[in-house]
Parts: structure tokens; sequence; C-alpha cells
């Protein structure tokens, strides 16, 4: 039986928080590395607005997409051979509509071919879209995942003090518990 895995893009594909922090060291003349990010609000960690946080992540992806590293060398291959083991893969990311094209033009860049990308532009919770295992790297997108659904933790440095049951490092990992 075919089951649809939904992987987040950005921190689970896409280490756009590596970009972001060099975005931000250079708008603000600091010196931050990604691991200092230790909770998912960023604007309550640094001296920035939500809304200037948001603007930095739109502005990574229209202007430096290119700049983005993936979570893992040869991103491309794992999702072709998770494809291969009966997954459907579904990359499901909120996001604002503009940086669409960036997104599409790095998945293309590291040879990432997914079945279908659901973009969320409103707050609709990630857990009432059609998949069976959720791959994330926020807490709040696995809390509201029931059974028969399941959700995978992607570890992040802002994650780390959230206890679930179930925690990747690598998107490899998955062929250990899958």
């Amino acid at each position: 039986m075919i089951k649809t895995l939904a992987i987040d893009l950005d921190s689970v594909l896409a280490d756009v928080v590596v970009t972001w922090v060099n975005e931000y060291n250079s708008l603000k003349g600091s010196d931050i590395a990604k691991e200092d990010i230790v909770v998912w609000d960023i604007h309550t960690l640094l001296p920035i607005t939500e809304i200037e946080s948001n603007s930095i992540f739109s502005n990574v992806w229209i202007h430096r997409w290119k700049d983005i590293p993936p979570t893992q060398n040869n991103i491309g291959k794992i999702i072709e051979k998770l494809k291969t083991e009966n997954f459907r893969i579904s990359i499901l990311t909120r996001r604002e509509k503009i940086t669409i094209p960036y997104v599409y033009n790095w998945l293309e860049s590291k040879n990432i071919d997914c079945d279908d990308i659901i973009y969320i532009f409103d707050s609709t919770p990630k857990s009432i879209y059609p998949f069976d295992i959720l791959i994330d790297d926020a807490p709040h997108n696995l809390e509201g995942v029931k059974f028969p659904k399941k959700a995978i933790l992607f570890d992040q440095p802002w994650n780390r003090n959230f206890d679930w049951p179930i925690r990747i490092n690598r998107l490899s990992d998955l062929f250990h518990i899958l």
C-alpha cells in the first residue's frame, strides 16, 4: 500500500535558517549561529519583530534561494529512494505566495521530485491535510496530528526541549524507522 509522506520544506528539506542567520547578521551587525536559535518564535529571542523576521525569511527565499543549503547532502536521492519504497511525497509548507517560484527553483536545483506541493497561506493546521505521516520541525504542527496519522519531529535547535516520541536528525533516518 502506498503511503503519503508530508514533508515540511523549511528546516526539514531546506536548511533555510543557516541563510536566515547569515542575512540577519549582515543586517544587524551581529554574530549569531543557527545553534543559537533555541526557540520557534525567533522574534522572542532576538531584537527583531515578527514582521521583520518573516520579511527576512521571504527575502532569503526571493534573493538568496541559491544560498540555502539542503539539510542533508544528496537530498534528492533520498526522496527518490523513499518513492521507490512505496511512499508518495507531498511537500507541505506554510509561506508567502511571493516565494513560490523560488521554492520551485530550489527544489529543481536539488533534484527533489515530489508528487505534489501544498502551499499553506493562512493559519490552517497542517494536521488537516491528506497524509499518513508528517515530518516537521515545528512542534505546534505535530501536536494536532491524530491516529491513524503519524508525526515525526525533525530535530532542530528550536525543538530540542519538546518531548516527542519519534525524532529524526536526518531525512535518511526514515529508512530505519519506517
